[in-house]
């Protein structure tokens, strides 16, 4: 359980439903014994709409107990600052990531992706231990650039071939993707080249 609201309001509601249904039970059970067919019918819709709205108070009641859908670690969230504060319908709580689960999102270079295809496979070096690389798959690119800092990039997912304990979420690192070989000159020079075509094709006439 990660938190349970103030349900006060909701236990008197469903008292007071609970005492309704078993008042229209009671009644229903009476008109039956004098086979009074009109009340019975009244007390038994009655007793009908006491149970709807009773089982409405028990699944808000159920609501207030707020419980982890999987094993994992609240990475937002610290309610311990909003004791007694009202919820507003919709309001985010915390957020939760699995402890045993991760997925591996690399920032490529707009002049680059065009060398990556879903299936490579690669290596991240982590900061926080970049003594220990961990094997990747890519899986797919997303279609749209990002912009962050004056430059753009597309997200790559991964998936990681391994987990380790001291794996968190939010760490970053440097990925190497198995994108095929290039003779050394051309990684030192291609993306300079790439410029200046780029540079001399704006200021070239039609």
């Amino acid at each position: 359980m990660l938190a349970e609201l103030a349900s006060q309001d909701l236990e008197l509601e469903r008292r007071r439903r609970e005492s309704e249904l078993r008042q229209h039970d009671g009644a229903y059970r009476a008109a039956q014994a004098r086979s009074d067919r009109t009340l019975m019918v009244s007390h038994q819709s009655k007793a009908a709409e006491a149970q709807a709205m009773l089982s409405l108070v028990e699944a808000q009641l159920a609501r207030a107990r707020i419980e982890a859908p999987f094993d994992g670690i609240v990475i937002k969230g610290d309610l311990s600052q909003h004791l007694g504060a009202p919820v507003q319908r919709g309001e985010v709580l915390m957020v939760l990531a699995p402890n045993d689960s991760f997925r591996l999102i690399l920032e490529v270079d707009e002049a680059d992706v065009g060398a990556i295809l879903p299936g490579q496979r690669g290596e991240l070096a982590l900061a926080a231990q970049p003594e220990q690389p961990l094997r990747f798959v890519t899986r797919r690119i997303v279609p749209v650039a990002a912009t962050t800092d004056g430059r753009n990039f597309f997200e790559v997912e991964a998936t990681l071939q391994q987990n380790l304990p001291q794996l968190r979420p939010g760490l970053s690192g440097v990925a190497k993707v198995e994108a095929g070989s290039q003779p050394l000159g051309w990684l030192l020079t291609h993306r300079a080249i790439a410029w200046l075509r780029l540079a001399w094709w704006k200021v070239t006439p039609w």
